[in-house]
């Protein structure tokens, strides 16, 4: 036997290709759970922004404006685009008697300005209407 020949240290190559083959799941696992952070993060910011819009807006109407049934819709300063339905509503006495008065149900929707991805806001609201501010 020549001196040098003998068992040679290292790894195999079977060895090496099963570490790489371990090591692309791990980043794969590792970049699938980045990219769904990533997801949800965009989503979260969509609800707390629309929440604050849809808020807002609720809050204005019939105060403002007078309440008109109808639909509408719009564009906020941030980009989410809304629609608003405006249906009249009776709102009843307890106990099943006469209604109180008629009131209006509002159904906003907010929602990105992209078609690529579908995340919509709903909000509703029942308001009787305002003495000093009534619509037609």
């Amino acid at each position: 036997m020549r001196p040098g020949l003998g068992r040679r240290g290292g790894f195999t190559l079977i060895e090496t290709l099963a570490a790489f083959a371990i090591l692309a799941l791990a980043l794969g696992q590792l970049l699938s759970a980045i990219g769904a952070g990533a997801a949800n993060e965009r989503k979260a910011d969509f609800l707390l922004r629309a929440t604050a819009d849809a808020q807002s807006q609720l809050a204005e109407i019939g105060v403002s404006q007078p309440l008109v049934a109808g639909k509408s819709s719009g564009r906020y300063d941030d980009g989410l685009l809304w629609t608003l339905g405006v249906d009249r509503d009776r709102v009843v006495a307890l106990g099943g008697g006469p209604p109180l008065a008629t009131g209006f149900r509002l159904r906003l929707e907010v929602r990105l300005p992209t078609g690529g991805e579908r995340q919509i806001f709903v909000a509703e609201k029942i308001s009787t209407p305002n003495p000093e501010n009534r619509g037609p």
